[in-house]
């Protein structure tokens, strides 16, 4: 299998993700929120899933949550992390609602289990690029 000769696995941002990823090099969690009935939406949406309307707005957000699935991988599906197994990516829901896809860091990583509360956690992963984790949170 060919991979792309890229030290950092980062994707082609369209404009529309742009506040998403943008708010990452912040230390910010952006999402969605609908105009018409208040509802937070995960990124990236055009319309909102409850009522339809098309008024979003991008609105930063504490980001904390709880962990509602995950998964360790033991194995590596790209070279840059092969050095980073075994390593737990989880789905977090946030407070506001939304879930988020994201590496679960620091001690969280070996505490890992379904209910707990996370807050979000910022790693630089190149010059150009801060990644949107989440690590334990304190009780």
């Amino acid at each position: 299998m060919k991979f792309a000769d890229a030290a950092v696995v980062w994707p082609d941002v369209a404009e529309v993700a742009a506040p998403f990823y943008q708010g990452m090099q912040q230390h910010k969690v952006m999402i969605q929120r609908c105009e018409s009935c208040q509802t937070y939406l995960p990124p990236v949406q055009v319309v909102c899933d409850h009522c339809g309307g098309n008024n979003l707005l991008w609105q930063a957000v504490k980001g904390g949550g709880e962990v509602y699935s995950f998964v360790v991988y033991h194995r590596s599906f790209h070279p840059s992390f092969d050095d980073k197994l075994p390593y737990t990516v989880a789905l977090i829901e946030l407070t506001e609602g939304p879930r988020l896809q994201a590496l679960l860091v620091g001690e969280g990583v070996a505490q890992c289990q379904v209910g707990m509360q996370v807050k979000p956690a910022f790693i630089k992963i190149s010059d150009e690029h801060t990644l949107l984790c989440f690590d334990k949170a304190e009780k």
